[in-house]
């Protein structure tokens, strides 16, 4: 499958038939819950592109089209939709170029080319294939997880991926999170392992993590003592990394790779999986 030039976008030019999107890596078992979340997104990116186009409430309705976009690119990256995942990262850049009115026309022509797009993958039956890494073992103790992500998509995603050998438990966004990791520590059954996206809504990664090293030092838990983290995101800019590692993550994971890297990076942690006990 050739390669797609979607910077046009930037110019506000015509993109590619989305006929001949490349639907093979799709993964089938993300397909049903990627469908239903995106249809969600793409309905209120025209509702806030709308609104743009009418001069109303510009500041707030460009802030949710970013959130939009972003959860939009992170989705279709794990579930293996990566013409779009492309589409929204040039998109990401065209709305910051773009005047007011051309970004609202854009936002709206790449609205309806995703509409279009999954819709004709929905009725061809998504494609098929094995959509999973190499089967792992189940073992008598998995490890305590706390899966903290805001995209119903990338939460299961994190399930499929680790669920053989890891006891998840889930939250929508870093409060939560927070909340149930202290909750357990303080009932002396603390996680072994978080999963933690850093662009989330009411509290982002970096101030989680943040919490989290905090109330483990209050407990005197700290060093190689402390619950191992992995970060991930679909951001690309080495700040974020590099800001990860300083407040105490041990591993980052970028969301579009989560399926070639994730299982990798927690076995290089020293957690003994199936593989490595």
């Amino acid at each position: 499958m050739e390669n797609k030039d979607f910077s046009v976008i930037r110019q506000n030019g015509d993109l590619p038939d989305p006929k001949t999107v490349d639907t093979s890596a799709i993964i089938p078992d993300l397909w049903e819950i990627y469908y239903d979340s995106t249809s969600t997104l793409l309905s209120n990116l025209e509702a806030a592109a709308m609104d743009i186009e009418a001069g109303n409430n510009i500041e707030d309705n460009a802030a949710a089209i970013r959130r939009i976009l972003h959860s939009l690119k992170g989705d279709s990256g794990v579930t293996g939709l990566n013409d779009i995942y492309e589409l929204c990262h040039e998109t990401e850049f065209a709305f910051e170029e773009l005047s007011s009115s051309d970004a609202a026309d854009m936002i709206l022509k790449v609205k309806d080319w995703i509409c279009e797009v999954i819709d004709s993958t929905r009725d061809g039956n998504a494609a098929e294939g094995d959509g999973m890494i190499e089967d792992i073992a189940e073992t008598e103790k998995k490890i305590k997880t706390l899966v903290i992500d805001d995209e119903p998509v990338i939460r299961k995603h994190i399930e499929m991926l680790i669920g053989d050998f890891c006891d998840c438990t889930f939250a929508s966004d870093g409060g939560k999170g927070f909340e149930i990791f202290r909750d357990a520590l303080e009932n002396s059954q603390p996680f072994e392992l978080v999963t933690l996206d850093i662009e989330m809504p009411i509290m982002n990664g970096h101030e989680t993590l943040e919490r989290i090293r905090k109330i483990e030092k209050h407990h005197k838990i700290e060093g190689l003592d402390g619950v191992k983290v992995v970060m991930s995101t679909s951001l690309d800019d080495s700040k974020n990394v590099f800001s990860a590692f300083r407040e105490g993550c041990e591993a980052y994971v970028p969301k579009n790779h989560m399926k070639d890297k994730l299982v990798e990076e927690i076995k290089n942690l020293g957690i003994k999986t199936p593989q490595t006990a």
